[in-house]
């Protein structure tokens, strides 16, 4: 049946798409649209240009726009549609109702969208009727017109009752309202037998009015949830069955609810209310498509039971917080249910997480002055998330941190990952039980951030005994340690001139490349002098190994688990290239001949895994805390780690910018037993560019480095100690060099000369 003009007729929408989904492409649009032209937008000859009115009404704007368009004149068209959504007096409402008008404006709009070249204001024009149909469903009056309509001959029953069907949850409120004014009981039967029938959208705003003091409305809410079937009234329901202040009619009408959604969903539905809240609770939280918000929309109603005026209430919150703010309520009700219910605790704890990262709050931070986007639905005077993750403990921070892990969801992931950091000990970071596990399976987890943070943590409690993956935290470590210096990327490919040509694209963007026509020379001089491997450029064409033997080679190695692989696809193995990206998120191929592509596809796996650049700020931030953890580690010389596996990343950062980096890189590798530690804690404090503070911290290291290790410079390097400890006219530096040649206990006679300098007189 067609709609009449107060609505807008979304079965009609929707047989539009269909029947644009069957169309074939361009040639049938230009068929329906454009019958006169050979091309797109081609003007008839002589076809005088179109002036817009400058008092032209949204809707012969509208009618014009279309006109236009199903002529082929698609210049003149976007001239219409823009005029239209320029004007000052546009209404959505009004582009809604002309809509309506033309039955096949929908229709058009479609194709236009989809075949032409001016899709983006037919984009826009589709989206203003969208929002007049959203607007008009929301429309109080509209909506008791449509009420007090109900009481009309079976004709306008029908119609008002559809109506009401379109305004959905929106409906519900007046609804309720007319049911508990006496002076509408001739309207009752209707309302009562239209409940059901709005469907879905009723049931949030129908459970949240079941507290309603009037028994016999909250027995029809009751019968109208039992009768639209939907399982998420479940746990409400129950929880009125088993209620000690509810009545046994309607404990009664409650558990006939129960089993008419259960005969409706061909399904049971076990468990105590609490249990079911809990289920409900995750739905909420994995934003699964039978509870989530409408995705389309900016914004979604929570709704709320004012029992003071007996009425529903809504508040309008961001779409992205709908989710989290639900799975927390829900997770609630089961808590208030089961105080000692652990699994909902943690839930509501993981959803309070994900609430404040959505609303773009630092959630590893406890700082009550930041605000984000606004949460009506939390008091003005709320704790931060880390607060409640504090208070709760360890334990409920690693069972947020398993869901995170789970999910692989980055932000929740940190802010449990720093509850446990200034919360727990070693005794309740790292052991065998399985609840202290998340934080160890962390360390694989796709985005660098949160790798780094749970080696961070795991490497502060400084453990002494061995626990599963101990031995991935130091290099994660020092993948932080390497994180300040510029992109370092691999390229494999067999001919000489294609390896150049593609190292020197990736080159120009500042990286530091090591190319070579080797996989295995590649992979060895990776291990050895990057010390955080950005990506890998790797041929299809290279042989000893294959492309797929290298592939498993460079995934076996856990440091280079999830980096991501660009494909370079030649003359043969293009089949399994494309096989091995399908198998591997962290796999893209482009033709090896372009280089355009190279940074595309780059990109596209850095989001898909997480492989983001850190800002620089908070890059050296990590940077430095990881150095102060190695360092820590270093000195305890009892842990379960061998931070000596860092020790090229800390060489590398030497070179940074940040001179504290420096200091803390040079006082680690003055503890390390390698000969390449103390040569290159050498150069630093050999360097006269360097400043006078890294200078002499570089040779304090050095003499740490000696006392510990003896001395393992090299000759040039020692002849330069030598002459600044005996020549130096900065007696602060000759002093510093001195201390450091002392403690090297050289076999030469060096005092003697150094002496014998000094002459009397």
């Amino acid at each position: 049946m067609r709609m009449t003009d107060d609505g807008f007729d979304t079965r009609r929408r929707r047989r539009a798409t269909r029947k644009f989904m069957r169309l074939a492409g361009l040639g049938c649009l230009i068929a329906l649209v454009a019958p006169a032209f050979g091309q797109e937008g081609a003007p008839p000859e002589n076809a005088p240009p179109i002036q817009v009115p400058a008092d032209a009404t949204v809707e012969s704007l509208f009618v014009d726009f279309l006109h236009y368009a199903r002529m082929g004149r698609f210049a003149a068209a976007d001239a219409f549609a823009k005029a239209l959504l320029a004007h000052p007096e546009l209404d959505p409402v009004d582009v809604l109702n002309a809509a309506n008008k033309d039955k096949k404006s929908v229709e058009t709009l479609l194709m236009i969208i989809k075949n032409s070249s001016i899709g983006d204001s037919a984009s826009a024009v589709l989206e203003l009727i969208e929002r007049g149909e959203r607007q008009q469903r929301q429309e109080f009056q509209r909506i008791k017109d449509n009420i007090d309509r109900l009481g009309g001959d079976p004709q306008q029953e029908f119609i008002a009752t559809r109506h009401l069907m379109e305004s959905g949850e929106y409906a519900i409120p007046p609804m309720i309202q007319t049911l508990l004014d006496s002076s509408k009981s001739r309207l009752w039967p209707r309302v009562i037998s239209a409940l059901p029938k709005i469907g879905k959208e009723a049931v949030n705003p129908l459970v949240m009015a079941l507290p309603v003091r009037n028994s016999d409305v909250r027995l029809n809410v009751i019968h109208a949830l039992g009768e639209i079937g939907y399982p998420q009234a479940i746990p409400y329901l129950r929880r009125l069955m088993v209620a000690a202040s509810a009545p046994t009619e309607v404990k009664d009408a409650a558990g006939r609810a129960v089993a008419r959604i259960e005969t409706i969903t061909g399904r049971g539905f076990p468990g105590t209310a609490e249990e079911q809240f809990y289920r409900l609770a995750e739905l909420y939280y994995d934003e699964d498509q039978t509870v989530r918000s409408d995705p389309r929309l900016d914004e979604a109603n929570v709704w709320y039971w004012d029992d003071d005026a007996q009425a529903l209430r809504r508040v309008v919150v961001l779409q992205r917080i709908f989710g989290p703010v639900m799975s927390m309520r829900t997770a609630q009700d089961a808590i208030l249910l089961r105080n000692d219910y652990t699994e909902a605790i943690a839930l509501w704890l993981a959803g309070n997480i994900r609430r404040e990262s959505r609303l773009g709050m630092n959630v590893e931070s406890g700082d009550p002055d930041e605000t984000g986007d606004p949460d009506p639905t939390r008091p003005a005077v709320f704790p931060r998330a880390l607060y409640f993750m504090q208070t709760a403990g360890p334990r409920f921070a690693h069972l947020v941190l398993e869901r995170a892990v789970g999910d692989t969801d980055a932000r929740v992931a940190l802010g449990a990952i720093e509850a446990l950091r200034v919360t727990a000990g070693e005794a309740s970071l790292v052991g065998s039980e399985d609840v202290k596990q998340p934080l160890v399976q962390a360390l694989r987890f796709p985005e660098l951030l949160v790798r780094i943070r749970a080696a961070l943590a795991l490497g502060a409690a400084l453990p002494k005994h061995p626990f599963a993956d101990s031995q991935f935290v130091v290099p994660v470590l020092a993948a932080a340690v390497g994180q300040v210096g510029g992109e370092q990327v691999l390229v494999v490919h067999p001919d000489e001139n294609d390896l150049n040509r593609i190292a020197g694209a990736l080159r120009s963007g500042g990286r530091d490349v090591i190319a070579e026509t080797s996989f295995y020379r590649a992979l060895q001089r990776g291990r050895t002098e990057f010390q955080s491997l950005a990506a890998l450029f790797l041929s299809t064409d290279i042989a000893d190994p294959g492309v797929k033997a290298a592939i498993a080679e460079f995934r076996s190695e856990f440091t280079y688990a999830k980096t991501p692989v660009v494909l370079l696809i030649g003359a043969r193995d293009s089949l399994a290239a494309k096989d091995l990206a399908k198998a591997d998120p962290y796999i893209e191929s482009v033709d090896a001949s372009a280089t355009a592509g190279l940074e595309a596809a780059l990109e596209r796996l850095r989001e898909r895994g997480g492989q983001t650049q850190l800002d620089s700020d908070l890059a050296f931030a990590l940077a430095l805390e990881a150095t102060e953890t190695l360092r820590r580690i270093a000195v305890d010389g009892r842990t379960v780690y061998d931070f000596a596996v860092a020790e090229a990343a800390l060489i590398g950062a030497l070179s940074s910018s940040d001179e504290r980096l420096q200091i803390t890189a040079a006082s680690v590798l003055a503890l390390a037993r390698t000969p390449t530690a103390q040569r290159a804690i050498g150069h630093v404090a050999l360097d006269p560019g360097n400043s006078l503070t890294l200078r002499i911290a570089a040779f304090g290291s050095l003499a740490e480095s000696a006392k510990n290790n003896g001395h393992a410079l090299e000759d040039a390097q020692t002849a330069e100690f030598v002459r600044i400890a005996r020549e130096e006219a900065d007696l602060t530096i000759r002093t510093a060099a001195s201390q450091a040649l002392g403690a090297m206990n050289l076999a030469t006679n060096r005092a003697s000369e150094i002496i014998r300098s000094y002459p009397e007189g």
